[in-house]
């Protein structure tokens, strides 16, 4: 889709602070963060909605997004998290391309709020290199 923000970054038209990329799915660092390492986790095909997508490409997304909390479990420690999806309007959806949520939280900073950070996105480069990337 042509105008739709992640479809743009999938296809290299618009950068990001990518964590991983499977054939199937790319998780990258949001650029509106709630905390340090809060990640979306989309599929490559554009699918709207966890409504409209397809049980195969769930799946494929699921284990990529179960990739990246690997990754934060082994190199960073981290053993709590939010996982979540926002589908519909209603539901806060902003950007109407299936992604997912993965809010890391740390015993020293509980979450207390879904409050945007835009800060520590200049924090992207240290962050993604903590994780050996």
């Amino acid at each position: 889709m042509d105008d739709c923000v992640f479809c743009r970054i999938i296809n290299g038209e618009i950068p990001c602070w990518k964590v991983l990329e499977t054939e199937h799915a790319l998780a990258f660092l949001d650029m509106e963060p709630i905390v340090e390492y809060h990640t979306l986790v989309i599929p490559k095909a554009h699918y709207k909605d966890i409504f409209s997508v397809p049980e195969e490409v769930l799946c494929q997304t699921g284990s990529a997004i179960k990739q990246v909390i690997r990754l934060y479990q082994e190199k960073l420690g981290i053993e709590n998290m939010h996982l979540f999806n926002n589908s519909g309007s209603l539901a806060r959806q902003t950007v109407f391309h299936l992604h997912f949520h993965i809010i890391p939280v740390k015993p020293e900073k509980p979450l207390v709020g879904f409050m945007k950070h835009s800060e520590l996105v200049t924090k992207y480069p240290d962050m993604l290199k903590a994780l050996g990337l």
